[in-house]
């Protein structure tokens, strides 16, 4: 089953006096942009978490918070006071000098890199990340399931465009043995209209008519048609992780089939069931952008 990109989940786990909560949001992207936002002590453990949820999320633009509730009860936070004092002495002073209010700068001044600072020394013990790694898991799970409920109707959209468009293009049989003929008396009409009145040569005609309506033949064009919507609903409704570029690969070669049986019909109602396509491909299109 496909996955939408869009989804959130949350979860949590008990550490000593606390509770470690994740927070996770994933919105459309074209490609993969990661963004997590951790309590500074848990900085030596980012590019190990990143790894983990990309591992996991696979696709999206991605927002992961991970915070405490209650007593943290860890020792190695402090503000960095003497940096903060220099950085709002300077930034007050300049604020007098523009006659700008000075109210908001120890605000802005928390703000800044560095003004926490941990104790290098200690490390995060295993029940912490054990608990960071439980509450996590529990976000990406509910992300997984919100996202496959989405899918579900991606996927129903989906089936039902590229359903149409094999459709149509069965259709087209019906309509192709009038187009030869509309194409075969128009080209005679003009051909009369140009000779005014003068005798044709039938058996160059017939050669010619031949030739042209061998170059309007859409018989691969269907074929192929018929072939890649096959490919396409086998691809959606297989169990293969990622996708999306493989279905937008095939919705490619939808297109150069449609948009040559544009350029071959010659004739009002296979140009209908063309345009009809083309509507069904962007809806495909459309629907691609949002799936894993």
């Amino acid at each position: 089953m496909i996955q939408s990109m869009t989804g959130y989940g949350r979860g949590s786990a008990p550490y000593n006096d606390m509770h470690v909560l994740s927070e996770i949001r994933s919105l459309n992207s074209k490609i993969t942009d990661l963004r997590i936002k951790l309590p500074v002590n848990l900085g030596e453990k980012e590019i190990e978490l990143r790894n983990h949820v990309l591992q996991r999320t696979q696709r999206g633009k991605i927002e992961m918070t991970i915070s405490f509730e209650g007593d943290m009860a860890l020792d190695d936070i402090d503000y960095n006071k003497p940096l903060i004092k220099k950085h709002f002495l300077q930034l007050r002073a300049i604020a007098d000098e523009l006659g700008v209010g000075a109210d908001q700068v120890l605000h802005e001044v928390l703000k800044l890199p560095n003004v926490l600072r941990t104790e290098s020394s200690n490390s995060i013990d295993g029940k912490l990340w054990e608990a960071i790694l439980s509450a996590v898991n529990q976000s990406i799970d509910q992300l997984a399931e919100f996202r496959e409920h989405e899918g579900r109707s991606l996927y129903n959209d989906l089936e039902q465009s590229a359903t149409a468009i094999r459709d149509m293009c069965q259709q087209i049989e019906a309509h192709d043995k009038e187009r030869l003929t509309y194409v075969r008396n128009r080209m005679k009409q003009k051909l009369e209209e140009y000779m005014n009145g003068d005798q044709v040569d039938v058996n160059r005609f017939e050669q010619e008519v031949v030739y042209y309506l061998d170059r309007l033949d859409i018989n691969e064009e269907k074929v192929r048609l018929q072939q890649h919507c096959d490919f396409f609903m086998e691809t959606l409704r297989s169990d293969q992780d990622m996708k999306s570029k493989q279905l937008n690969f095939i919705c490619q070669e939808l297109g150069r089939e449609i948009n040559t049986l544009g350029a071959k019909a010659q004739w009002s109602p296979l140009q209908h069931l063309v345009v009809g396509m083309k509507n069904e491909l962007e809806k495909i299109k459309e629907q691609l952008a949002n799936i894993v």
